[in-house]
């Protein structure tokens, strides 16, 4: 493989995909940063929208304030006074109509300045028409008005202001357009109405002051949810040219807003309500495009710059990158080859992609190069690894495979591999699927197996065969024991036996003999011989090889013990204690049970005899009780205890603190037969004078 070609193959590829990444990147940052610059801006302007909504609010009042003062001055001039108590005097008229045009004259933003007599009609009224004051000799009857019909509700020295809205002359709205302010109060006399005195304000200039907003588009919306205003002039007056432009259909979370007025989840308008006139209304800003552009722009030539920064630092990381990664690939196939077992990748046509020497030689092959791009399943007929096409499909369909395989060398040797196959997909999206493949070699671990089982064999037969001898040595010892405690069982009944027949010879002899003689020997005989016969039959349960699974009596296997051991009690000035349930049986194995506690009752007698201490009493305590769930049995001594350092290895094997011969398997075997046997649990410990060992038997083995 040329590698350096390889290197500039994969820089152009990795370049390639860093510059896609980074503009992915580069995108991804825009999207997020655009969002935060929105938000950002929002937040920024909060204030200078608030700011912004007082002021233009202050100016509505400042110039409504100014056109009540105008109407109070009317209506307190003596000239409207002297006209409302004599109406026929045209001088007073005449006067207060001067009054009217003064005024309307002096404040250029007067159109219309008006009385109205208790019946709606105009009695006065002053027009202005291209800043010439006209007093207007067509009088109409204004009865059916808003305006009026509104004032005329009102108390004294109360003002009407009406909602913005466009002029109407004779029913229908003035072209041009003129958009109006009414101010209005009613006046009185002695508490009897007698009209109203009302300006029609031409509100452009206020209009213009209000929309004239550096930062931000102005629009106001009216108490149906049209818009009075708006930057496309189109939209403007929606509500009296029958327009019906939505507030809602441009901005669609209007509800949302109206409730949170500078939290608009959008990061876009700023609303406020504003209380003047008529009807309540609606003044709505949003920042101007030119401003969000500009910051707009500054984005992105900062995110152009970050992804050329970028883009130029990731290009020789990257071009170095290639050739390392390329210098990596040669290692790693100089170490793939120096492996002992073979390596393969392949497509999943079954085509080598990449192999190494150990596999080119099983295939025999003196170069891995000639193997590259064939396809494995022609080799299937010599039974070669990696060559099952079968398994190649199950590998594909379960993505892993764990197997062992052989292969016979043309010697006649046959090697043995534990083979892996791996299914690997490239990026997941191509769809191109391959098969990985590591067979390593276990010939040698096979023999090693084989001769480990062989030796396996061999040591648990000899392990058998020992425990066989050591349990027939144990099973001896305890014999001997039993043996031991018959000779001494026996050994008063056969003296008294022995003399019996001695008496009757001597007697026989001297022809001394009696009938009461011959009755008294013979029942001493058959007295002492049907002892013998019975504790004959007790051995025989310690003796017996049976195994049978039976029910027995707890008490009366402790009396058949104490029988056998009688002498031994005696011999010594041994007591025996005991308090025992007599109800309780238990199912079990009745000779392994009383092996247990013969073994643990004689190596209590064993210290009696064997210690060189002192005993103030000599006493063997038994007690076996019923608790909750499980037979409780404890064997006491007064022979002094044992070492607390020995106490955790009295149940070990062939472990004994006695001195005469010993095997030391007498607390192991019953320990086995305790835990085993009857599923219970058995333990010394040390009390005031000697030893305790405590039985547990579950409940299960209690009947």
């Amino acid at each position: 493989m040329n590698y350096s070609i390889s290197a500039k193959k994969n820089a152009y590829i990795f370049i390639i995909i860093v510059g896609i990444l980074n503009t992915i990147i580069a995108f991804l940052m825009y999207s997020y940063f655009k969002q935060s610059l929105t938000e950002s801006l929002y937040k920024k302007n909060i204030e200078i929208a608030k700011l912004e909504f007082t002021k233009t609010e202050k100016e509505i009042i400042k110039k409504i304030n100014h056109y009540k003062l105008i109407l109070q001055h009317i209506k307190d001039s003596t000239h409207f006074n002297k006209l409302l108590l004599d109406n026929t005097n045209l001088s007073n008229k005449n006067l207060l109509i001067h009054d009217f045009e003064t005024f309307t004259q002096t404040n250029k933003n007067i159109f219309q300045f008006r009385y109205l007599d208790e019946q709606g009609f105009e009695k006065i009224r002053i027009d202005k028409v291209e800043g010439k004051t006209i007093i207007t000799k067509e009088l109409q009857n204004k009865s059916d008005r808003y305006y009026f019909k509104k004032t005329k509700l009102l108390k004294n020295n109360q003002y009407y202001i009406s909602d913005f809205d466009l002029n109407v002359e004779n029913k229908k709205i003035e072209i041009p357009f003129k958009p109006t302010i009414r101010v209005s109060t009613p006046i009185y006399i002695n508490e009897i109405f007698k009209g109203i005195v009302i300006i029609n304000y031409n509100a452009d200039e206020l209009i213009n002051y209000i929309t004239d907003q550096r930062i931000f588009n102005v629009y106001y919306m009216d108490s149906k949810e049209n818009f009075l205003l708006h930057p496309d002039k189109n939209k403007c007056w929606s509500t009296q040219l029958n327009t019906n432009f939505k507030v809602k259909d441009e901005i669609k979370n209007i509800d949302t807003l109206l409730k949170n007025k500078f939290e608009d989840r959008n990061h876009i308008y700023y609303i406020n309500k504003v209380s003047i006139t008529d009807n309540d209304f609606f003044i709505i800003y949003s920042i101007k495009k030119q401003f969000y552009e500009r910051e707009l722009r500054e984005l992105k030539n900062k995110i152009v710059i970050i992804f050329f920064i970028i883009f130029l630092v990731t290009l020789p990381i990257v071009v170095i990158g290639s050739y390392l990664q390329t210098f990596q690939m040669k290692i790693l196939e100089t170490l793939i080859d120096s492996l002992p077992f073979p390596i393969v990748l392949k497509d999943n046509k079954g085509n080598f992609i990449l192999l190494n020497k150990s596999l080119a030689r099983l295939y025999g092959h003196s170069s891995k190069e000639s193997l590259l791009g064939e396809n494995s399943y022609k080799f299937y007929k010599k039974n070669l690894p990696y060559s099952d096409k079968q398994i190649d499909l199950e590998v594909l369909s379960k993505k892993k495979i764990k197997f062992e395989d052989s292969f016979t060398l043309p010697n006649d040797k046959k090697l043995y591999f534990d083979t892996r196959l791996i299914k690997i997909s490239f990026l997941g999206l191509l769809k191109k699927d391959f098969i990985l493949g590591i067979a390593i070699d276990i010939t040698e671990l096979k023999q090693l197996n084989k001769d480990l089982e062989k030796k396996v064999q061999e040591e648990v037969t000899n392990r058998l065969l020992m425990e066989e001898k050591l349990s027939k040595k144990l099973k001896q010892a305890q014999v001997g024991n039993l043996i031991d405690n018959i000779i001494l069982q026996w050994e008063y009944p056969l003296n008294l036996i022995s003399l019996s027949v001695q008496s009757l010879e001597i007697d026989s002899e001297t022809n001394n003999i009696t009938a009461d003689k011959l009755t008294k020997n013979l029942d001493i005989i058959k007295e002492n011989t049907n002892y013998i016969y019975n504790t004959a039959e007790d051995f025989k349960i310690f003796l017996s090889t049976e195994k049978g699974v039976e029910l027995f009596n707890v008490n009366k296997t402790i009396i058949i013990i104490e029988r056998i051991l009688k002498n031994r009690f005696l011999k010594d000035n041994i007591s025996i204690e005991k308090n025992i349930d007599k109800t309780i049986n238990i199912k079990g194995q009745k000779s392994e049970f009383a092996q247990v506690i013969l073994n643990i009752i004689n190596n209590s007698l064993d210290e009696f005899e064997l210690s060189n201490k002192k005993f103030d009493e000599k006493k063997i305590s038994i007690e076996i009780l019923q608790k909750k769930d499980f037979c409780n049995i404890k064997i006491k001594d007064t022979a002094g205890g044992i070492d607390s350092k020995y106490l955790n290895k009295i149940f070990e094997n062939n472990f004994t603190l006695k001195e005469k011969d010993s095997s030391g398997m007498g607390l192991s075997i019953s320990k086995d037969i305790i835990l085993k046997e009857f599923k219970g649990e058995i333990k010394v410990y040390n009390e005031k004078l000697g030893v305790v060992t405590e039985i547990n038997l579950p409940y299960k083995q209690i009947i």
